[in-house]
């Protein structure tokens, strides 16, 4: 009865046989989950009441406890059983049998005893399904994450980890951690802190890219310890290097703010001391012309002090004309408006010119000019009158920065691929931290009030840009103060020619003759360009040779004119903003023949490439020729047009 009550007590099903397999007793559990009672079951073989398939297969399972009768041993049911009850209800359970034996050792019977593990399944499940989530989790997260074993190797690594530095797993997994840090001695210190039980906390490090660069990032990480054994590190890495791209662009951005806001302010001060030193240089010769001319009005001045005040005046206002054209020039410079009229022009010269224009002031304070010209006579192609210019300014500047007694040198040289000048004097010279900026608007050495020279320092700015119009450069060098300074401008081989060289602006008398005999008169020609000087060059050429020229500035102006002045030629720039010549052209052929639709037309360009041409031909126009034009081209390229060509004599 003991043993009775026990086993309908415990939580497993129990099952008892004799040992022809007939059930003898079952507890309550296993009433349950057969859904047999122990009445009806009484007397019945097993598998009338213990009703099991495969759970995979859906075989029948033989009947444990026959082994367990026929051989005396214990035995468990295979994996993946299923008990179908009484009503067709199925479990998943696991069961194990043993043999049941008298005092003498033999087997009297067999006991089967089974659980329900649907419960247990679907917890198994649940944990299952968990770690995959947690491992697809980790797998997935933007946040990189590594353990590192204690010898440094990778032991595992995420995908976020790996693809941030651009390895695959087996480039990166089962390689020492030191190798992707692009920093030994911090990678160092990280395995020492961590091997010390330290916790790593927002610690910054750069990582070595596959692809050579470098990214920037913020480890967290700890050790697993079991015991006192160092299992591995877990390590989250965020990469920052968006951040710290953008923090060093903010840093950029405000030192160029910073540097801009001192250069605006430092120009502003230079502007004010501008200011201030062209008032003070053009009323320090108003003064004298204010006071001699009132002298001279009161007609109290006798004949040598008459002659001396006209001097003076005289004397001043040619200072003060050249103050004024400096700034002129200067605002012409600014605003692009300074041109050249660039000729073939004799550089000894134009040397000469400027040496005999400094030569008095150099003789008032005793400074000797020494001159070094090469004797082969050299010409280029540039402005007489601004080369001069350029040569006085650099003369003049020496000689006022030459203390009395000193020497002024000025050479020439010619060499294979330049012409060099050079002005050199044993004056003041120019200190170090100026020298950089000698050649800046606006900036003088001494602006104060208690300066020793006047002027207003636009000099040396106006030389800069006037050489570099030329195609050539201007330097400056100096030892120090006290140590005289060098000037040396170089223009570029591509400017010179010898004498004996036909310069390509210069007509040749064949040229001249040439023109003499095309005779435009009565030919109608519109120009259409949108810069202001090409259009009075070529009307001012056209109108050379009789033709009568009229010059639109846009292409709509030009749509409007043709019907009125039925022009015999039509001559168009093509790169033209808002609509260029190919679309004039386009709109012209679409007027018709008797609105002068079809109108010879000339696409003239800086356009000259093979392309360009083929383009202008393709948009109707007959001929095209490249800027810069010679005036002789274009001439006779109008005449052909309008057969103003003589063909019944050489035109030479």
């Amino acid at each position: 009865e003991r043993l009775r009550v026990t086993l309908s007590s415990i939580g497993d099903a129990v099952i008892a046989t004799d040992t022809t397999g007939r059930i003898c007793f079952m507890n309550p559990v296993a009433e349950s989950l057969t859904g047999w009672g122990q009445d009806e079951a009484m007397g019945r073989e097993l598998p009338e009441v213990f009703n099991i398939v495969n759970e995979q297969t859906r075989a029948t399972v033989e009947n444990p406890l026959t082994r367990v009768i026929r051989d005396g041993v214990i035995v468990g049911l295979a994996n993946h059983t299923v008990l179908i009850a009484r009503d067709g209800t199925e479990r998943p359970i696991e069961d194990s049998g043993a043999p049941i034996r008298n005092a003498a050792g033999q087997t009297v019977g067999a006991v089967l005893v089974f659980h329900d593990v649907t419960e247990a399944r679907q917890a198994d499940e649940a944990l299952r399904q968990s770690q995959q989530e947690l491992k697809d989790f980790v797998e997935n997260a933007t946040v990189g994450l590594h353990w590192v074993g204690p010898d440094g190797i990778i032991l595992w690594a995420n995908r976020a980890d790996r693809e941030s530095l651009g390895y695959t797993q087996e480039e990166y997994v089962g390689h020492h951690i030191a190798e992707f840090h692009a920093d030994q001695e911090v990678i160092n210190d990280i395995l020492h802190r961590l091997t010390h039980n330290e916790t790593l906390d927002n610690y910054e490090a750069r990582l070595r890219c596959k692809d050579g660069s470098t990214r920037h990032v913020l480890i967290n990480s700890n050790v697993r310890w079991e015991g006192d054994e160092f299992i591995h590190t877990r390590c989250f890495t965020r990469d920052i290097t968006d951040r710290r791209q953008a923090e060093a662009e903010r840093e950029e951005a405000l030192k160029r703010e910073q540097k801009a806001r001192r250069l605006a302010e430092e120009a502003s001060r230079f502007k004010e001391e501008f200011l201030a030193v062209v008032s003070h240089e053009l009323r320090a010769p108003l003064n004298a012309i204010n006071g001699y001319a009132h002298l001279l009005g009161s007609g109290k001045l006798d004949d040598e002090a008459t002659r001396h005040a006209v001097e003076t005046i005289q004397r001043s206002a040619k200072a003060q004309a050249r103050l004024i054209e400096d700034l002129l020039d200067t605002s012409r410079i600014i605003t692009g408006k300074l041109r050249l009229n660039a000729i073939r022009t004799d550089l000894l010269k134009v040397v000469e010119a400027a040496l005999d224009t400094a030569r008095p002031a150099a003789e008032a304070k005793g400074i000797a000019i020494k001159t070094s010209f090469d004797p082969e006579a050299v010409r280029i192609v540039g402005d007489p009158v601004r080369l001069q210019q350029v040569i006085w300014n650099l003369v003049s500047n020496a000689v006022k920065f030459t203390p009395k007694g000193g020497r002024v040198d000025v050479a020439l040289n010619r060499e294979n691929s330049r012409v060099e000048i050079v002005v050199s004097d044993t004056g003041e010279g120019i200190k170090q931290e100026f020298l950089p900026f000698v050649f800046d608007r606006f900036r003088q050495a001494d602006s104060s009030s208690q300066r020793t020279h006047g002027g207003l320092g636009l000099g040396l700015a106006i030389v800069r840009h006037l050489v570099e119009m030329h195609g050539g450069t201007v330097s400056a060098h100096s030892e120090g103060a006290g140590l005289g300074a060098t000037f040396s401008i170089l223009l570029p081989i591509r400017a010179v020619v010898r004498e004996t060289e036909v310069e390509a602006k210069e007509y040749s008398q064949e040229e001249q003759a040439i023109q003499a005999q095309v005779d435009l008169q009565g030919v109608r020609v519109l120009v259409v360009d949108d810069e202001a000087d090409a259009r009075e060059m070529l009307t001012t050429v056209l109108n050379q040779s009789g033709a009568e020229v009229r010059a639109c500035a846009s292409v709509e102006e030009a749509i409007e004119e043709l019907p009125r002045f039925k022009p015999h030629v039509l001559i168009s720039d093509v790169g033209m903003p808002q609509t260029d010549g190919y679309s004039l052209l386009k709109q012209v052929r679409a007027l018709g023949a008797e609105r002068g639709g079809n109108v010879p037309a000339i696409a003239l360009t800086a356009f000259a490439r093979s392309e360009d041409r083929k383009r202008a031909f393709a948009a109707g126009y007959q001929t095209h020729i490249s800027k810069p034009v010679e005036p002789l081209e274009l001439i006779l390229t109008v005449a052909s047009f309008t057969n103003r060509l003589e063909k019944d004599r050489p035109l030479v």
